[in-house]
């Protein structure tokens, strides 16, 4: 009898120490992009989630990304409720810490989940953790008992969609939004305007928006909204002086020069006119009211982008505006300078509205008129100002690298051939590294390569000239070696197992935007100069 009593108490003992919460199994899903620290605490178990998914925070502003968890959860296949509760009960808490780094997130499982972050995109990007994480078993899904510390080493992580060459609808771009976040992406920048349209919604110049091809003040408004509870920024881009044949065919009146000559676009070739007139205070008015409505608009977004890149300012020369405001500037008739005084003229107009100013790099180092170094600087040709010079100079960039991190379609006339790199070249690449096919760039014979600065503070994919249907398929296995080389810019893993790695977020991606299409041509193009500065693809 005694020992019965004895083998019961050890039975009931060990079923007393079991977790009902935990399964059998040996986890296997990976993290992109990889954590800085990640322990398994143990390869044979994984807690299994509930049905009912009871989650606990003090802070109610997190609970839209724990609702969009859920949802997105049950998208990869079983259906779960979302509760909020009592942190006793907890399947998941989550802790703002103010402790950590703004976006420095731990994620600790063991019998339950406990999330902690400095910032809602901390927890935003612990809860996409999670979603790379689980796995289905049966009719459940597990999560590894683990331990994870994770934060990112670029705090610009961005990526471009050009909206004026192709037209999206909203529906392809809360995808892009989707997949940003995916990856732990925290901005997208929206090319809005260019000389094919103009797609932002003035009120109070109505006819700069292009016809069938511009959105609605509401319409933006809801994405701007989607973006923030996913933890993205939109940050918009309105392309001035140069890229603006809309402003002047809508408004002739207000902001077309005078022509005396036409200027070359960058290739040599003969140039339209697309530079407003920069020397008219009718066009700095104008541009104030259209800045205060793209920021009523835009107003998560501490940044404007106002393009400045590859205007063809000799067009200015003998502009009677241009002539007059040269004179009364002290620029000695040099319209090179008028640009320049054109960009601080719009830093201050943009500064006083409380945002940051960000350009293309366009302008030259050498000048009379000093740019100011609180703008940052997208650098991406390494042809009118060096990376090297900016950063001895002081200027602020953001790394947007023509080779390999532009994805180019086919081109708004059907002429230019597609320039996409392969990812496992933009895998190679890294965040201080500049390379362009151009042979006129100092950067196209062999990459500009900077020592680690502070001042690099990310970098950018730009998708350019892309069609709707086209930009996912050609951004879904671009986007997170890109991803992975900013977020660790001192680790990487070999390419062969962060590539093994990708299959299975790529997988999940596909039930979360519901899209499975796949650029058909990975392997990249090899892309050369034809010796007058024009790409073509070289024979294989």
């Amino acid at each position: 009898m005694k020992n019965s009593i004895i083998i019961f108490l050890i039975i009931l003992i060990i079923g007393c120490n079991e977790n009902p919460m935990q399964i059998s199994h040996t986890p296997q899903n990976k993290i992109i992009p990889t954590p800085k620290e990640i322990k398994y605490l143990s390869n044979k178990k994984c807690l299994k989630l509930p049905k009912d998914i009871k989650v606990y925070s003090s802070d109610t502003s997190l609970r839209p990304i724990v609702t969009i968890f859920v949802e997105q959860l049950n998208l990869l296949g079983l259906e779960h409720q979302l509760l909020f509760d009592k942190k006793t009960n907890a399947t998941i808490s989550i802790i703002i810490d103010k402790t950590f780094k703004t976006e420095e997130y731990q994620i600790n499982i063991d019998q339950s989940v406990i999330l902690s972050g400095g910032s809602y995109k901390a927890i935003s990007s612990a809860m996409t953790s999670l979603l790379h994480l689980i796995e289905k078993k049966d009719d459940h899904r597990l999560l590894p008992i683990v331990k994870i510390k994770d934060y990112p080493d670029a705090s610009y992580r961005g990526l471009m969609i050009d909206l004026a060459r192709r037209w999206h609808t909203i529906e392809t771009l809360k995808k892009l939004i989707d997949l940003s976040a995916f990856y732990k992406l925290n901005y997208m920048q929206l090319h809005l305007t260019d000389d094919q349209s103009f797609t932002f919604p003035s009120e109070a110049y109505p006819k700069l928006a292009t016809k069938g091809r511009h959105y609605s003040k509401e319409e933006l408004l809801d994405l701007v909204d989607y973006s923030k509870r996913r933890g993205i920024t939109l940050i918009p881009e309105i392309d001035i002086p140069g890229h603006s044949k809309k402003f002047i065919e809508t408004y002739p009146e207000i902001f077309s020069p005078k022509l005396k000559k036409w200027g070359k676009n960058m290739w040599g070739g003969d140039a339209f006119n697309n530079v407003i007139n920069i020397g008219s205070e009718k066009v700095y008015s104008a541009l104030d009211v259209i800045l205060d409505e793209v920021i009523e608009i835009f107003h998560t977004s501490p940044y404007i982008h106002i393009g400045a890149d590859e205007a063809t300012i000799d067009n200015l020369e003998g502009d009677p505006f241009a002539e007059a405001m040269m004179k009364k500037e002290n620029l000695e008739g040099n319209v090179h300078e008028l640009y320049r005084h054109f960009i601080v003229r719009m830093n201050d107009m943009v500064k006083s509205k409380n945002k940051t100013m960000c350009i293309w790099e366009g302008f030259k180092r050498e000048g009379k008129v000093q740019i100011p170094k609180d703008i940052i600087v997208f650098e991406f040709e390494s042809l009118y100002n060096l990376p090297n010079h900016l950063v001895e100079d002081g200027y602020t960039l953001v790394n947007t690298s023509w080779v390999p991190l532009y994805v180019v379609g086919t081109g708004i006339e059907g002429g230019w051939i597609p320039r996409k790199w392969e990812p496992k070249k933009i895998y190679s690449w890294n965040m201080w590294q500049w390379e362009n096919f151009y042979h006129k760039s100092p950067a196209s014979k062999k990459p500009i390569q900077l020592d680690k600065t502070p001042l690099v503070i990310g970098a950018q994919m730009c998708a350019w000239e892309q069609t709707d249907d086209g930009e996912i398929p050609s951004l879904r296995r671009r986007v997170p070696p890109f991803v992975e080389r900013i977020w660790n810019t001192d680790y990487k893993l070999p390419y062969e197992e962060f590539y093994t790695n990708l299959d299975k977020t790529d997988n999940r991606l596909s039930a979360i935007i519901n899209n499975s299409e796949q650029d058909s041509l990975l392997v990249g193009y090899n892309i050369v100069d034809d010796g007058n500065g024009l790409p073509i693809r070289a024979k294989d």
